[in-house]
């Protein structure tokens, strides 16, 4: 899941604020306003060692169920290289994920905005190889602090299973966001996941330029702390509320 907590405009979402969820690994409490339909697409390079992964559908659906309350939809389609195939590119789709988020709370003064996101993998619904056999559940608690007009602070712990393992993957992460101007705004962020088989350790950064009132632009990238050289990505994308 790619996502942003430095959305131009740091104050509590209503019917006519606009929120984004990309780019970035933390997610922000926004919440996408009722009836609104948004549609979020990436495309992400990864370094891989060299091997290079392309992952050129990077999609996210929200829809606002009711106020305080969307529903999600999302999955990537990704080109990587297949040693059977002669180091040749081969395409695959990881899979559908569907959710819900939940704003709880909007904030007020040193008390944080708070949201709970809640995600499920569906099982065969991915290429071979990249399937799951059970319902994968990640469950998140999404936290932000307007400290000024211009920045905020944002962080989520959350927790990952993927379908096979019994034992989740603890997720971590603190987001700083920054308005630069009224249309152009940056964030730096630390991500970790903390797991049986491994920890990572990552940051990333980026910059979301708003073009009109209902659509963003965003430029990223991000890399891992433990092995820079040959764990790193690059990404661009959109963020589009379709009908309003």
């Amino acid at each position: 899941m790619c996502a942003i907590c430095a959305s131009l405009g740091m104050q509590a979402q209503d019917e006519a604020s606009f929120t984004a969820d990309r780019p970035g690994a933390s997610t922000g409490p926004g919440v996408v306003g009722h009836n609104v339909i948004q549609l979020e697409q990436g495309l992400q390079y990864d370094g891989d060692g060299g091997a290079g992964t392309i992952t050129f559908s990077n999609t996210l659906l929200r829809y606002g169920l009711f106020p305080g309350m969307e529903l999600r939809i999302g999955g990537d389609g990704f080109l990587y290289q297949d040693d059977v195939l002669n180091n040749g590119f081969k395409a695959a789709f990881s899979g559908l994920s569907f959710g819900t988020k939940i704003q709880c709370f909007e904030g007020r003064g040193a008390i944080p905005a708070l949201s709970v996101m809640a995600d499920f993998s569906i099982p065969h619904t991915a290429s071979e190889g990249f399937n799951v056999d059970h319902l994968a559940p990640s469950l998140y608690l999404l936290f932000e602090n307007p400290v000024t007009d211009w920045f905020s602070i944002g962080y989520n712990v959350g927790a990952e299973w993927d379908g096979t393992l019994p034992s989740a993957t603890t997720f971590a992460a603190l987001c700083l966001g920054f308005s630069l101007t009224d249309n152009l705004g940056c964030f730096a962020e630390s991500y970790n996941y903390f797991g049986s088989l491994g920890n990572v350790y990552a940051m990333d950064f980026g910059f979301n330029l708003m073009v009109g009132r209902k659509v963003q632009l965003d430029i990223a990238a991000n890399v891992d702390l433990q092995h820079p050289a040959q764990s790193w990505a690059i990404s661009c994308g959109v963020a589009w509320q379709i009908n309003k």
